[in-house]
């Protein structure tokens, strides 16, 4: 079952803030993917209640991205709450 993407005002501002980068339509898209086929496999942040993070990997020409987001309660919808770019992993 894929569920749906649901984006926050927080989320659609701060990813329009982090700019159009070459190819950070390509890393969206996988973890857009992997939220909307398998949000579980993502832990919970920890001291959080239902917040779940997800990192992407380096990809050429994009930035990292820190992406928070959480599953609703009937399991359809995957709300994404806010991203950041990140230099490393830290």
């Amino acid at each position: 079952m894929l569920r749906e993407l649901i984006e926050s005002h927080q989320f659609t501002q701060n990813l329009a803030a982090i700019g159009d980068a070459e190819r950070m339509d390509d890393v969206l898209t996988g973890v857009k993917w992997a939220l909307a086929s398998n949000p579980e496999a993502y832990d919970v942040v920890r001291g959080l209640v239902d917040i779940r993070l997800v990192k992407t990997r380096p990809f050429p020409g994009a930035p990292m991205l820190r992406i928070w987001f959480r599953i609703d309660e009937d399991g359809h919808h995957v709300h994404l709450e806010d991203v950041e770019a990140i230099e490393s992993e830290a």
